[in-house]
């Protein structure tokens, strides 16, 4: 892979996604998540490629760590025209109702069996040579043809054929078949179209031009193997049938990529397991991230069990971030305190200098603030248990704040707020503010179909807002989204509670009455 495309024109190192391919048909976008990356460059800040390569590899050192979306089949079809299809545009103008024929567009097995169609769509297919017509119609043909039509219109016909009209459907289409073999003419013939194998052929080679699209695409870049596989995983599991069979087949290309992949996850999990047990007395918990333990135990006091923090967290470049951090470990090292865990933010495991660290420290699951020193303390009886003698006495060290720091962003907890802020845990709304969200919530949604009827668009318009935040699964899919905005954006965020929803979304219906009225 080439490198070099990560590099700015300075020569400094940036994350930044692989490059949508440029091919017109099949649009191939690589949609990885680049936060552990992005952390990784910040911290170390790589100064050749090679270094740059060992985090780059420590990253997406698997097909999983990549996130690609490619355009399916009917994707390709529906979006192309001259330059997939070339003559074969009938495919496209007539794409959903090709399965008559086929059975499934992507899973092509050839009906036997005639089918009705309209005069436009026989013209196309005869002209292309993938259909013949059948002039001479059988019982089943008119059978067929007539149970299509709306029964008023078959009782038309039995009136232009002198037929009594008081029967069901059934049997006035009977007897109209049987007045049309002794009275050849009576009813208007229907066009009656049976495919060729030449249909199935066509729709082959279009199915093949989909494959070889992609395959172009990736060529247009040096990306890497792994990338190569992830694509072709979700074109095998996003399209069905002879789709999936051909990008199977260029699967098996990465084989080897795939089962190595597999077995490093799997003795990854078997590993991660064996250290909760053992963390755990003897009780396997999985919920969170693996525990890592490369560094020397001489350095290493391991807390039993971990915690989960949230700090604002200042790097060599005075930038501020918040973390949360699952942390595993207390570091000693050249007279520095080190914090190691899980980083949810980077999405792996990093370490970061407790003297580092600005204002108080939040634990997760009480929601208590306490200093940095204090945290450290706190541990003190756990981890001298497990001190090596070569190394100093918890008790003996102490974290000295760097200078205060002119930061870039705003500070994670403010001093007057007693609670974790930010992308911590929130504390889980009541059982009374949950019933109150959906009571008003289906109010708010009556309200909409009211004023909606009686043509109050924006009375309507307004319950509809309020719906948002007062239906307790809404309120969380909206502070979800807006932590993740916050996260891209390094900026700090708090979730709207549901008491404060509650309260908005009352407003917003007392607004729309108002309005309604």
């Amino acid at each position: 892979m080439d490198y070099s495309y990560y590099q700015t024109e300075n020569g400094k190192f940036t994350a930044k996604k692989l490059p949508i391919t440029k091919t017109n048909s099949v649009k191939i976008k690589d949609d990885s998540d680049l936060s552990g990356l992005k952390y990784a460059l910040q911290d170390e800040k790589p100064k050749n490629k090679e270094q740059f390569l060992r985090l780059y590899d420590e990253e997406f050192n698997s097909h999983y760590d990549y996130d690609p979306e490619v355009d399916t089949f009917k994707d390709m079809v529906m979006a192309n025209k001259n330059k997939i299809l070339g003559e074969e545009l009938w495919i496209k103008t007539y794409w959903n109702e090709l399965d008559i024929f086929v059975n499934d567009t992507e899973e092509l097995e050839l009906q036997e069996e005639p089918q009705v169609v309209s005069e436009d769509f026989a013209k196309k297919l005869l002209k292309a040579k993938v259909a013949e017509q059948i002039k001479e119609l059988e019982y089943n043909d008119w059978q067929g043809y007539l149970s299509k039509m709306k029964l008023p219109d078959i009782k038309e016909l039995a009136k232009q054929a002198g037929l009594k009209v008081s029967k069901n459907k059934g049997q006035l289409i009977h007897e109209l078949i049987i007045f049309e073999e002794q009275n050849t003419g009576t009813l208007k013939k229907p066009t009656l179209i049976k495919a060729l194998p030449s249909m199935v052929e066509k729709i082959q080679k279009i199915q093949q031009a989909y494959i070889n699209e992609i395959e172009k695409g990736l060529s247009e870049f040096e990306y890497p193997e792994k990338y190569k596989a992830a694509v072709w995983v979700f074109v095998t599991d996003f399209n069905e049938g002879d789709i999936k069979e051909l990008a199977e087949e260029k699967l098996n290309e990465y084989s080897q990529i795939i089962e190595d992949d597999d077995q490093e996850l799997s003795a990854n999990d078997e590993s991660d397991l064996a250290i909760k047990i053992s963390i755990s007395g003897g009780k396997a918990h999985t919920d969170d991230p693996p525990e890592e333990s490369w560094i020397e135990e001489v350095t290493k006091h391991t807390l039993k069990p971990s915690i989960k923090i949230n700090f604002q967290y200042i790097n060599s470049k005075k930038e501020a971030s918040n973390r949360e951090l699952r942390l595993d470990a207390i570091i000693f090292d050249n007279g520095l305190t080190y914090f190691y865990g899980f980083c949810y933010k980077a999405n792996a495991i990093r370490t970061f200098r407790a003297d580092r660290i600005e204002n108080d420290v939040a634990i997760i699951e009480t929601g208590e603030l306490i200093s940095v020193q204090q945290l450290v303390n706190k541990q003190i009886e756990g981890l001298n248990q497990h001190n090596n003698p070569a190394t100093p006495s918890l008790t003996q060290s102490t974290i000295k704040k760097a200078a205060p720091k002119t930061v870039k962003k705003e500070s994670l907890l403010n001093s007057t707020k007693q609670k974790p802020t930010n992308n911590q845990i929130t504390k889980k709304p009541s059982t009374i503010s949950i019933v109150i969200g959906w009571f008003l919530g289906l109010s708010a949604i009556g309200g909409v179909i009211s004023n909606f009827e009686n043509k109050e668009f924006l009375a309507g318009v307004v319950s509809f807002f309020a719906i948002g935040f007062l239906i307790p699964p809404l309120l969380n899919k909206i502070n979800s989204t807006n932590k993740k905005t916050a996260e891209e954006k390094g900026k700090s965020h708090s979730d709207l509670t549901q008491k404060s929803a509650n309260i908005f979304g009352f407003i917003l219906i007392i607004i729309s009455a108002v309005i309604g009225s």
